[in-house]
């Protein structure tokens, strides 16, 4: 018959210490997964916030340029050129000896982040511009004037923002 040693004599408990351990392990786990996922989420619909405010600039940058292009091709003189022939002209009128502003300050395209891609009148100069981005808008729908157009349209490439009379 064998002898009982010291470590025989002691209580077995259901959970062992490296039992413990190994719970302990799982559950920082678990936890760490959570945070990423967690982590993930925010990150995901911050951009997703990001890229709604640069749409919604989009649109108000886009009918500010429209309607500096409309003022400008209206106050035209009898004789001159009709459309201006660069951005520049709507931030200070060349045609005229003194300052006329259509537009506060040259805008960049909120959505690439570059510079826009101008539509030309038939009889010279810009009539319009959009954004150079190919990307898919967020809001595809419940556009309401003057951007009815933008209704179920594919890229923010296709919104366009001119004027002709």
């Amino acid at each position: 018959m064998r002898k009982m040693t010291h470590a025989d004599q002691r209580p077995r408990t259901p959970m062992s210490s490296s039992c413990q351990h190994g719970f302990a392990l799982l559950a920082l786990l678990i936890f760490l997964a959570m945070v990423g996922l967690l982590t993930s989420a925010v990150a995901t619909t911050s951009a997703l916030v990001a890229r709604r405010s640069a749409e919604e600039r989009l649109l108000d940058v886009g009918r500010q340029y429209r309607t500096a292009i409309q003022l400008y091709v209206e106050a035209t003189p009898p004789g001159q050129k009709r459309f201006p022939l660069t951005l520049d002209a709507l931030l200070n009128d060349p045609r005229y000896p003194d300052v006329r502003r259509y537009l506060r300050t040259a805008y960049p395209d909120p959505i690439s982040n570059s510079e826009w891609v101008l539509i030309l009148a038939p009889e010279g100069g810009i009539m319009g511009l959009h954004s150079a981005s190919t990307d898919r808008p967020i809001r595809r729908v419940g556009y309401v004037a003057p951007f009815e157009a933008f209704n179920q349209l594919e890229r923010y490439a296709d919104w366009l923002f001119y004027y002709y009379p």
